[in-house]
């Protein structure tokens, strides 16, 4: 088979991981049996259009998503720079830098909190939605995959010193809590070592507080990293 059926067959399995789906719960949706399902999933048979936006429909996500070539994974040739993205913010519960990967163009979807960027299906959460980019600001609206109540918006602010990346903000509701939270990241389109000037630049600064209580809004500065 040829290496575009093979990248579909990795992103149903890498999306169908990060749902919490089983091979046979994705067959017994699509109405398949559980081999053929694995055949897909190998690449060893080509799937058909209609069978393919069963899949996109039973995982919840746009079928763009399993065509897009192709997520990071053991084995997967590497992913061209304007199709993900690096995401990092600081929490201070865990006190941990918390890394994602966003994965699409216009069609995104926001693997949270990964171990690894080669194993994005072991996320904690996956969110799915679309991207808006402008000029200096980039959009990202993105609902969540395991229920309706959980909804993100990314807003990043890229810096023309520094174009790779760009500092902005990630909301929505905390899992911990459950209660609505805003939170400063850092968005760069190549991997960032985990070290304590990323860690500095994912903090408040002095200057983010005195915003915050000047104008009563969540409002961050671009910070270098």
């Amino acid at each position: 088979m040829s290496d575009f059926t093979r990248g579909i067959g990795q992103n149903i399995r890498i999306y169908r991981r990060a749902n919490h789906i089983t091979l046979e719960e994705l067959a017994a949706r699509i109405h398949k049996s559980k081999a053929t399902v694995g055949k897909y999933e190998h690449g060893s048979i080509s799937i058909d259009a209609d069978t393919l936006f069963d899949i996109a429909q039973a995982l919840r996500v746009s079928p763009a998503l399993l065509i897009e070539q192709s997520l990071p994974g053991k084995g997967a040739a590497a992913v061209p720079s304007k199709t993900h993205g690096y995401l990092y913010l600081y929490d201070g519960r865990t006190s941990r830098i918390v890394k994602s990967l966003l994965c699409g163009t216009d069609e995104t979807a926001l693997f949270y909190d990964v171990a690894s960027f080669d194993e994005p299906q072991r996320c904690r959460a996956l969110y799915c939605g679309r991207r808006e980019a402008h000029d200096f600001v980039t959009n990202y609206l993105l609902d969540s995959r395991s229920n309706d109540v959980e909804h993100v918006l990314l807003c990043v602010m890229r810096s023309l010193d520094s174009p790779t990346r760009g500092t902005g903000l990630l909301s929505g509701i905390s899992s911990r809590m459950f209660l609505p939270a805003c939170v400063k990241c850092v968005l760069s389109t190549e991997p960032l070592s985990e070290n304590d000037a990323l860690r500095r630049s994912l903090l408040l600064t002095g200057e983010d507080v005195k915003f915050i209580r000047r104008y009563n809004m969540f409002m961050v500065e671009q910070a270098g990293i």
